[in-house]
């Protein structure tokens, strides 16, 4: 169900919520803001009587680790080892806090951790789907965050916005609401320009929105105004819509559900698309195949594989079975599938008819170097 505009928010029936650091803590001692966090609950409790599907993606477990052991934010890129350990810390507890609240409304939850690679593979994707649908199915609420304990700068998301729009692309969710420090998107910094203006709605892929996406500075999350664009455009090409809303005050979203003008909704008209398909533009792309002009139009209007023949020249490095971009031949990507050859192959076929492919490899696979079956248009 794509859902294009305000008016039809309240068909929405499965729900992922993003809930940041920032939303969760006090900034000054990155303590659990009670208040706010048992209005979420609350909020929870409500949407689930309402007969709507909620999905939590949950920040806050390493904020929580560094209130209990008093220390200062890590960086990021110098001390992974001290954040996964404040992780480790952070995440018992918030997933304590999650079960006690939502104990008090007679619900449950359940806790699920994934990094990266749980989504890039097809079978690991397939199986935290069919967990989330199970957990629905059982009425207990599922709350996913990144596994910050484990995880390394390979197969980190880096923020939970993205986690939050690959959950949403996973589960075929109605809805993303991104609920944030930030309560909208506005035409500039309005803490910089007097003068910016919030926008009530627009098409995620509305190109104003590359202007001003601006990374921000908060001292407690990861993301900022781009990762929240971002996962929006990448719920839009599955035909989700979503709701960037101020986070501290979630009773909003139950009037923004009824219609109210809550917050920015970056919407999209795009059709829904196959589980297989969706799997294939959550993969992250570990190259790029460039083809040329007649390349382009049999596999955009005429649904064709990709070819030998067509393709230009091959960027990055990748292996057999991983995800790649297409592009036309100056670089403008129009598609993302699964390569059949790894990179130092298709550079020795590309130009070259498929009917050479045993000749100059030694071997062959299919006749194709990404199948249409495997190939999605972006």
């Amino acid at each position: 169900m794509s859902i294009s505009g305000r008016q039809n928010l309240g068909r929405a029936r499965r729900l992922v919520l993003k809930i940041g650091s920032a939303v969760l803590t006090h900034n000054a001692d990155m303590s659990l803001d009670r208040g706010v966090f048992c209005r979420i609950i609350e909020m929870i409790a409500e949407l689930r009587e309402a007969g709507r599907e909620v999905i939590v993606v949950t920040s806050g477990a390493v904020a929580l680790g560094r209130s209990v052991i008093g220390c200062p934010r890590p960086d990021r890129q110098k001390n992974l080892p001290t954040l996964q350990a404040l992780a480790g810390i952070g995440q018992s507890l918030l997933m304590e806090y999650y079960e006690n609240e939502l104990n008090y409304y007679g619900l449950h939850s359940a806790q699920i951790l994934l990094t990266r690679a749980d989504l890039e593979d097809r079978a690991r994707f397939s199986n935290a789907r069919r967990t989330v649908e199970a957990l629905l199915e059982m009425g207990v609420v599922p709350i996913v965050n990144e596994n910050d304990a484990v995880a390394n700068d390979q197969i980190r998301f880096g923020d939970n916005d993205t986690l939050s729009a690959r959950v949403a692309v996973m589960t075929r969710a109605d809805l993303l609401v991104i609920m944030s420090d930030i309560d909208a998107v506005y035409t500039a910094n309005p803490k910089e320009d007097a003068t910016a203006k919030r926008i009530e709605q627009i098409e995620a892929f509305d190109p104003s929105l590359d202007i001003f996406a601006k990374d921000s500075n908060s001292d407690v999350g990861t993301g900022g105004m781009i990762t929240k664009i971002a996962a929006a455009r990448m719920c839009a090409r599955m035909g989700i819509s979503t709701l960037i809303m101020r986070g501290k005050s979630p009773k909003l979203l139950q009037r923004a559900l009824s219609g109210g003008d809550i917050g920015t909704l970056l919407y999209s008209d795009e059709p829904r698309q196959t589980l297989h398909k969706t799997w294939i533009q959550s993969l992250q792309a570990n190259g790029r195949i460039c083809c040329d002009d007649g390349a382009q139009r049999a596999i955009v209007s005429e649904g064709c594989s990709l070819l030998p023949k067509g393709i230009v020249r091959v960027e990055g490095e990748f292996d057999q079975g991983e995800g790649v971009e297409i592009a036309d031949a100056q670089g403008a990507v129009f598609a993302k599938g699964i390569a059949v050859y790894d990179a130092r192959a298709i550079r020795k076929i590309a130009g070259h008819h498929s009917k050479d492919i045993v000749d100059l490899l030694g071997f062959h696979i299919l006749d194709v170097v990404v199948h249409r079956d495997d190939l999605t248009l972006l």
